[in-house]
């Protein structure tokens, strides 16, 4: 089987923590505006401007689902890292209406993949090749 791969926008990945970002620097101008005036103000507002860029370059990267026959992994937003997750290691896999949850068997920790950052079809044809790929590995396993 193909694997499936299916690229998450930018926009869908990066804006909302910018915003947020966004309101903490204004947050972070407010307070010291107040305090300090004009000139406290608009220092706090050049360095958290300055981390907030830094943090963005930093950070960015391609935002990605990937699935095949060795797992799941992927990348979603700005914030998060990269998660692989082996079909070996799955205990159970939950379809919910905006996430997907995987227990790890060991642990019985539950991981969740939220779909907000897809399309309608997209979450669908992902949810159709996990379900695919996992009746497969449990037919093959004696």
């Amino acid at each position: 089987m193909d694997p499936l791969f299916i690229s998450i926008p930018r926009t869908k990945a990066e804006l909302p923590q910018m915003i947020v970002a966004g309101f903490l620097c204004f947050v972070v101008w407010s307070i010291h505006y107040a305090i300090f005036g004009v000139l406290g103000g608009f220092i706090s507002l050049i360095l958290a401007l300055s981390v907030v860029v830094f943090l963005y370059f930093r950070l960015r990267g391609d935002y990605f689902v990937k699935v095949d026959e060795k797992g799941i992994s992927w990348r979603q937003s700005i914030v998060s890292r990269y998660i692989f997750i082996p079909w070996n290691f799955m205990l159970r896999v939950d379809y919910l209406v905006y996430e997907i949850n995987f227990q790890i068997k060991e642990s019985r920790q539950v991981v969740s993949f939220a779909t907000s950052g897809l399309e309608d079809e997209q979450t669908e044809d992902l949810k159709r090749y996990i379900s695919d790929t996992v009746k497969r590995i449990k037919e093959s396993q004696p």
